[in-house]
């Protein structure tokens, strides 16, 4: 009797792991792994993916598979893959394995009024009908008017019909006639769609520095499956060694991913490596829809695209024979995904190397502390470019004290510094960046009569001010509100805005200097399809102006006509209730000033800020990292953090407060009892945002030490104690947020 293990496509817990079933005659021949099929489940049916012939432990009772679906959807190697991080991040299984499946490929079977119901793939290849001159020579009867226009038209070459409409109309009756005289032919074949275009930029090879030759040496000379860190200050030529290794690869008949942390830094990067490489590359996002995404993941797979470009999702595109991973500001948070599976990028990014071999490449101006430390302890190469490859310096930095500013009668966002260095850079038809960690136009709404502060009903936290449509938002779960005309609480008419987000700063420039063109970049401008491309376009093409905008345009940007950069508000991620926010903090003042100065033209960063002693701000101003991580590790080290130890978060939410406690208690209890005496559990207690889209939260943290099991041993504690109607449980390992 063969058998197979077969994961079910299941959101169900108690459905996690693969089951057993038996193999009929007729289907030995397409039962594979990888394969997707139709399974009995008690009193129905489920969709499933063969995942091994291990032989089950018992055979009594095990039932058919009843039909092969389609095609395999990914190997044995894949499969251990997804099975790695099922258990590195506590998560199911099927959440693991459906970041490795192609787009849309999924069967799904729907409840109907007689049972159930099995739907396709959502998805399918895009198909296209060609038309070809097969006749030359064929002539034609005078009154053929439409029939000798597309002879005309396919002299040049072979059309599409979609082509022969737009230019000529309807030619159906035409090209029937003419095929069946033989005249042309009418072929169908797979049409690519196009991902995107990328921001097309002159990019010609030139000679290296010598501090990146010597980062492209360190890279083809790594041993197989080991990581090198490139430590370059902003603009120094980083990608340049990027592409240069990957020609090499290349070369040999490997494949490349280069992973960015932001889908506004897609385009550029795809123009740069297509104006190298040509159009050897497919780009993988979150942005793209379901067809162009299965597209580009078959492309990879057939080995016609040899380079992948793209947010965290790229890691996981089917490259046959992967020379070279390339992880881009290894240090942005991004690359940690907020929902199960709750991987991080960066270290499965590293599995992946080791188990294929492949050389991974982690590149930052501002390296994480983790990252710095395992290069110091040796677990990785460093290499480090200190200088911008044009020869252009850094730019100088001025930190301005808002205190004082307001202390001597400013009341504006913007300090005199800032106004005087706008103005400058303005008069000489320069560009500037202006950034804020938030969008928006006020943090929030309060009434001076009684200190009414409107919040969400669903979350605990105040709802923002958008000046665009007048209303409250929720950033959290999306509500939306109507600005009151007066406080709902004493009817006073005092109601003022309080903070300040893009949207506001955009209207003080507008308002200061109306001759000059602004853009804004945030999650609001960008909402639309293209809508990154589409900014930075206009930003690159404006002769002069300003773009402002939030996190997402404080890295990777890179053009060299940006002169100043101001940073309206410093202090956003300097108090946040996380062991990162120091890190964070200087992270993001080194990243976004590195955005000016790139040319000949010197550059200017003023940071604006009511906290000019914070160590972040310090670091950046005289410039002395070593310092600045030596602080920050020592503390790390006293306290058992990343990197000296490890953590994990249980977060558990539930409709009632007492609800959710007395669950987090029983799984704390239960975590205690079987983890092992070295782990630390902290808790429970409620986080800073202590309800969130209806739910009250608590949280567990446990911290073991570098590269214990945490997510293994809690899937186990949590399952043991099992599930409460209407209660939440997640498990993050190596959190990012702890909100």
């Amino acid at each position: 009797m063969r058998t197979a293990r077969v994961l079910l496509d299941a959101s169900t817990r108690s459905l996690a792991r693969p089951l057993d079933y038996r193999v009929p005659d007729d289907l030995v021949g397409d039962v594979a792994v990888g394969a997707p099929v139709l399974v009995p489940l008690r009193e129905r049916r489920a969709v499933g993916y063969v995942v091994s012939f291990d032989p089950p432990e018992v055979t009594e009772g095990l039932k058919d598979i009843v039909a092969v679906l389609g095609e395999p959807r990914f190997d044995s190697e894949r499969w251990s893959l997804a099975s790695w991080i099922a258990d590195e991040y506590a998560c199911r299984p099927i959440e693991a394995l459906r970041l490795l499946l192609p787009p849309g490929s999924a069967h799904r079977l729907v409840k109907t009024a007689d049972g159930w119901r099995l739907e396709a793939p959502a998805v399918s290849p895009a198909m296209e009908r060609i038309v070809e001159l097969t006749d030359p020579t064929y002539r034609l009867q005078p009154t053929a008017v439409r029939q000798r226009a597309i002879l005309d038209a396919l002299r040049s070459g072979p059309l599409r019909i979609s082509e022969l409409r737009a230019s000529i109309g309807e030619v159906g009756n035409a090209l029937r006639v003419l095929e069946s005289r033989g005249v042309v032919s009418i072929v169908e074949r797979r049409r690519w769609r196009s991902a995107t275009t990328g921001l097309a930029r002159e990019d010609p090879s030139h000679a290296l520095t010598e501090c990146q030759s010597g980062a492209v040496e360190a890279i083809l000379a790594a041993e197989p499956g080991t990581t090198v860190v490139i430590d370059g200050v902003t603009g120094s030529g980083k990608t340049e060694v990027y592409m240069r290794a990957i020609d090499a690869f290349l070369r040999a008949g490997r494949q490349a991913i280069v992973l960015v942390p932001e889908i506004s830094l897609t385009p550029q990067t795809v123009g740069r490596f297509r104006a190298r490489f040509g159009a050897n590359l497919a780009v993988l996002h979150s942005r793209l829809s379901d067809g162009e995404r299965l597209d580009q993941w078959q492309l990879v797979a057939s080995g016609e695209a040899r380079i992948v470009i793209g947010a965290r999702s790229a890691l996981f595109a089917p490259a046959t024979d992967l020379g070279i991973i390339v992880i881009d500001e290894e240090h942005e948070p991004s690359y940690k995904q907020s929902s199960e599976p709750r991987y991080h990028a960066r270290d499965v990014a590293r599995e992946i190397a080791r188990r294929t071999g492949a050389v991974l490449v982690l590149g930052s101006a501002t390296p994480s502390l983790e990252t710095l430390h395992a290069a110091r302890s040796r677990q990785a190469t460093l290499v480090s470019l200190p200088q911008r490859a044009t020869g252009a310096s850094l730019p100088d930095v001025a930190v301005v004290d808002m205190t004082d500013e307001f202390a001597s009668g400013n009341r504006s966002m913007f300090s005199r510094t800032l106004v005087a260095a706008m103005d400058r850079t303005f008069q000489r038809r320069g560009k500037a960046v202006l950034y804020i960690n938030r969008r928006g136009y006020a943090t929030f709404v309060l009434c001076r009569e009684c200190g009414f502060v409107p919040t969400c009903q669903s979350c605990s936290v105040s709802l923002t001010y958008h000046e665009t449509s007048t209303r409250l938002q929720c950033h959290h779960c999306g509500l939306v509100e109507q600005l009151p005309v007066a406080c709902p609480r004493c009817s006073s008419p005092y109601l003022r805005r309080f903070g300040t987000g893009t949207q506001r700063v955009e209207a003080e420039v507008l308002k200061r200097w109306p001759e000059v063109p602004v853009l804004r970049m945030d999650a609001d401008t960008t909402a639309g399809k293209g809508g990154h491309e589409r900014i930075l376009a206009a930003f690159e093409s404006m002769p002069f102006g300003a773009l402002i905008g939030t996190q997402m345009i404080a890295k990777g940007l890179d053009y060299p006509d940006i002169e100043l950069v101001g940073v309206v508000d410093a202090d956003t991620s300097m108090r946040f209730p996380d062991f990162r926010s120091t890190e964070r903090t200087y992270q993001l003042l080194m990243q976004v000033s590195g955005r000016a100065g790139r040319s000949a033209r010197p550059g200017l960063v003023v940071v604006q800020t009511y906290w000019p002693d914070h160590p972040a701000v310090q670091a950046m101003r005289t410039g002395d990292r070593d310092a600045f991580v030596a602080s920050e590790l020592s503390q790390r080290h006293e306290l058992r953090y990343p990197p000296f130890g490890r953590l994990a978060r249980i977060l558990v939410s539930a409709p009632a407060a007492e609800t959710a406690a007395a669950h987090a208690k029983a799984i704390a209890d239960a975590v205690r009892s079987s983890v092992p005496p070295s782990w630390e559990v902290l808790g429970p207690t409620t986080p800073a945002i202590s309800r969130l889209k209806k739910l009250f939260r608590q949280h567990i943290i446990i911290k073991g030490e570098p590269g214990a099991p945490l997510g293994s041993a809690l899937w186990r504690a949590v399952a043991a104690v099992g599930g409460r109607p209407g209660t939440k449980v997640s498990i993050d390992v190596d959190p990012y947020d702890m909100l």
